[in-house]
């Protein structure tokens, strides 16, 4: 997108204080949220707070059907935890993107942190990728690795989650508004499973 880049139209769809973080760094860095899709009270009140149009996330095809004709470059969906129907997927010109707290593709689906501590992983990660209609599957964007603590427990590791989350969210905008935002595709023959 070259210099229009750095002012994006972007939707953003999910429920906990990580995508009000992200929100807050994509309006901080001059992206307009034309949308937050919110999976929870917190979200669609800091949202309105902001003027922000705030749609509620329980109804996929409203807002979807809502936001559909609109100029959209991104989707993020920043912990949401359900699959996006195909028409979301479909909203944004240019990419829909999913932040998945887990290494890929070596951990797909649910809860994978406490997966990843049940099997003894020494290394963990997360990683923004591209949304697709199979889940996790899509083209890996921004991943960070990082060491497991001795002791660590899902609570430790979902707080290093976060943390990591918003530092590689940082590269990811950086890459966005570059124009260099291009993802690798994932090693199939790399993955554990998917997990629910």
């Amino acid at each position: 997108m070259g210099a229009a880049a750095s002012r994006s139209q972007c939707v953003l769809v999910g429920a906990d204080s990580l995508l009000i973080e992200c929100a807050q760094v994509m309006l901080d860095r001059g992206h307009h949220v034309v949308a937050i899709v919110a999976g929870s009270p917190r979200v669609a009140a800091w949202a309105a707070a902001r003027g922000l149009l705030t749609l509620a996330v329980d109804d996929a095809h409203s807002w979807v059907d809502q936001l559909a004709g609109q100029d959209i470059d991104y989707l993020f969906a920043i912990t949401h935890l359900r699959v996006l129907p195909a028409a979301a997927l479909a909203l944004p010109h240019v990419m829909a993107i999913n932040f998945h707290d887990g290494p890929l593709p070596q951990f797909a689906g649910l809860n994978t942190p406490v997966w990843g501590l049940l099997h003894g992983e020494a290394e963990w990660g997360v990683t923004w990728h591209q949304l697709t209609e199979t889940v996790d599957a899509g083209d890996i964007l921004v991943q960070r690795r990082f060491a497991l603590a001795t002791r660590e427990t899902s609570l430790s590791l979902n707080t290093s989650n976060v943390a990591h989350a918003l530092d590689s969210f940082d590269e990811l905008l950086d890459l966005l508004e570059a124009g260099t935002l291009v993802g690798r595709p994932q090693d199939p023959a790399a993955e554990h499973g998917v997990y629910r």
